[in-house]
C-alpha cells in the first residue's frame, strides 16, 4: 500500500468529496454501471440522472475508497444527526485499499474472498443490501460487522450486527477476515465500536434492504 502510494484524506465537516483535488472531476455512474443497487438502477432517473456530477458525488459519499482513501470529520467524530451516523464509513473505505491491496499481493487470497461472495450470492445471503452489490462493497460491508462498527442488517429471523453474528450468516467470509485481520474485533479510534446507534429507534422492521 505504501509502495503504491496510498493516501489517506479528511474531509472537514463543510467539504465535500468533489472538494478533493484528486475527485474534482469525477463523473457520476452511467445507467448501467455494476457498482449501482438496484434501487438506484430502478430509480435511475430521480436519484442520478437529474443530479449534476458534483451534485451526485457530494450528496452520496463521506468517503471514498482507493489510492485516495477519504474519510468525514462528522462521522469520525461520530456526531449525533450527521449522514452515516451509526456506523464507521472510514473502515468501510480503507477496508477497499485493503482488499486491492490484497488482490496484488496474494491472488490466491483474493480468489478465496470472490468465491465466498459467488457462495454467498448463490445461496441468497445479504439478499438486496448493499455488501450484495459488489464483491468490494461485500468485503468493505463485512469489514465494518468484523469490527462491530456497522448498521444492523435484518433477513427476518436473522439478524448481523456483530462479528460473532457474521461467522454464524456467512462463515466463509468470516472466515477470509480473519486471514487479514487476525482475531482482533476492535479499532481503538473506532467511536462506534458497539454503539447503540447501530440500531436505529423505533420499530425493527423484519428486513432492512431498502424497498424500492
Amino acid at each position: 500500500m505504501i509502495a503504491r502510494g496510498l493516501r489517506i484524506a479528511i474531509m472537514a465537516t463543510e467539504e465535500g468529496t468533489t472538494d478533493l483535488p484528486e475527485q474534482r472531476d469525477w463523473k457520476k455512474p452511467e445507467r448501467n454501471d455494476p457498482a449501482l443497487t438496484r434501487c438506484e438502477r430502478k430509480h435511475y432517473d430521480v436519484r442520478i440522472g437529474a443530479l449534476t456530477d458534483a451534485q451526485y458525488w457530494n450528496g452520496r459519499a463521506r468517503g471514498m475508497g482507493g489510492i485516495l482513501t477519504s474519510g468525514a470529520t462528522e462521522n469520525l467524530l461520530a456526531i449525533p444527526g450527521t449522514s452515516y451516523y451509526g456506523e464507521n464509513i472510514f473502515v468501510h473505505e480503507f477496508s477497499h485499499a485493503i482488499l486491492n491491496a490484497v488482490e496484488q499481493v496474494d491472488p490466491l487470497l483474493y480468489q478465496r474472498v470472490e468465491r465466498a461472495y459467488a457462495a454467498a450470492m448463490a445461496a441468497g445471503l445479504w439478499k438486496g443490501e448493499y455488501g450484495s452489490t459488489t464483491v468490494h462493497k461485500y468485503w468493505a460491508e463485512g469489514t465494518q460487522y468484523w469490527f462491530n462498527s456497522n448498521m444492523v442488517a435484518r433477513f427476518g429471523a436473522v439478524t448481523v450486527l456483530s462479528d460473532a453474528d457474521l461467522r454464524r450468516y456467512d462463515p466463509a467470509l468470516s472466515d477470509v477476515l480473519r486471514q487479514v485481520y487476525g482475531d482482533r474485533h476492535r479499532l481503538t479510534a473506532d467511536l462506534f465500536f458497539e454503539h447503540p446507534a447501530r440500531v436505529p429507534p423505533g420499530a425493527a422492521p423484519a428486513f432492512t434492504a431498502e424497498e424500492c
